[in-house]
């Protein structure tokens, strides 16, 4: 797995996000999801076994963007893109698009 320590603290927050129910999936997150053939359980095979995990930059509002890459449940390749942002509860993640 290529992962820097930065890169392992982002994957520790998104892990913790989806364990407390802190998270949103866009729109286009589902769409692409349903698109690709993939579901919700494909999506944490990857993030539970990631092959990589990058820094993508900021995006439009100035959060922290991340790609997650692996295989899915039947061994195709999946990569997700989520931002973690912070509201008056704590940390959240925003899942952006699956390719």
């Amino acid at each position: 797995m290529s992962m820097d320590a930065k890169a392992r603290r982002a994957l520790t927050v998104i892990r913790k996000c989806i364990d407390e129910e802190r998270f949103r999936l866009l729109p286009h997150f589902r769409q692409r999801l349903a698109e690709r053939g993939f579901c919700w359980p494909d999506v944490l095979v990857v993030i539970d076994s990631p092959a990589d995990v990058r820094y993508d930059g900021r995006d439009e509002f100035d959060r922290p963007k991340w790609i997650i890459g692996g295989k899915a449940d039947y061994g195709l390749p999946m990569e997700l893109v989520c931002v973690i942002d912070t509201d008056d509860r704590g940390r959240f993640t925003v899942f952006i698009t699956v390719y």
